[in-house]
């Protein structure tokens, strides 16, 4: 598990190794900044991008992890979060894109390959334009997930257990990050002995999330969840777990 301080810090930074590191991926499930993060540790890093331990949004499933590479892990608050799931629901089935937000939280979870060039695992020979996303099934019973939420539950635990397989890691709020992301490159550097390959620091000022376009009209996302959804949220959250990712709810 993070230390106790990680609730105040939103980063914790585990070190292993004395290996220079080379490499670096970032994991999250969506909307949680991934992408952001990754554009931060490129400009101001000299480390290089791999996506070479699986998707960045599923389950950890690597073969392996080098002693080079350092493993990047991604956490947002839970309401943000599922606010901005719903505005951008990427990979979602259209099954469930014309929910209100309310219906959208309570549905079983249903995703497909609607992008193969977003997964670099699929090999040309598989057609699988449009099949269900088993990355977004339960790991062991391949089941989909009842709701929204306990999809959150299961990946946040497992990727709480990148702690425990040996590597680099790098835990870090998206809160953290956005309030000074400066702050969050100068301590990974200097928790890890890294260096830059520019001057100065260098922002990300172009928000990634916007490249999703669907092409239809979707009820709107609320401002902030009501009481009855934060309730709903709270009863299938592992609340334990996100107290030690710093939220309360």
């Amino acid at each position: 598990m993070l230390p106790a301080n990680f609730r105040e810090s939103g980063l914790y930074a585990h070190r292993v190794n004395a290996t220079k590191l080379t490499q670096f991926q970032v994991l999250g499930e969506r909307a949680t900044g991934t992408n952001v993060v990754r554009k931060l540790i490129e400009k101001n890093v000299k480390l290089t991008r791999t996506e070479r331990l699986g998707w960045k949004h599923a389950t950890p499933h690597m073969v392996g992890i080098p002693d080079e590479l350092l493993v990047v892990c991604v956490v947002r608050n839970a309401e943000d979060w599922a606010r901005s799931m719903h505005k951008r629901p990427w990979h979602a089935d259209p099954a469930i894109l014309d929910l209100e937000f309310s219906q959208f939280l309570r549905q079983e979870w249903m995703s497909i390959v609607d992008r193969p060039d977003d997964f670099e695992e699929i090999h040309p020979e598989l057609g699988l334009q449009g099949q269900a996303l088993q990355y977004d099934r339960h790991p062991i019973s391949g089941l989909p997930f009842e709701n929204l939420f306990q999809l959150r539950r299961l990946k946040l635990e497992a990727m709480l257990g990148v702690l425990n397989r040996g590597c680099n890691a790098v835990f870090v709020q998206l809160e953290m990050v956005q309030s000074d992301p400066e702050r969050f490159v100068t301590l990974m550097q200097n928790v890890f002995q890294l260096t830059s390959p520019a001057p100065r620091f260098k922002p990300v000022t172009r928000r990634l999330g916007n490249r999703f376009r669907l092409g239809q009209e979707r009820p709107p996302t609320p401002e902030k969840m009501n009481d009855l959804d934060r309730g709903f949220m709270k009863r299938q959250l592992d609340l334990t777990i996100e107290a030690s990712l710093g939220y309360d709810y």
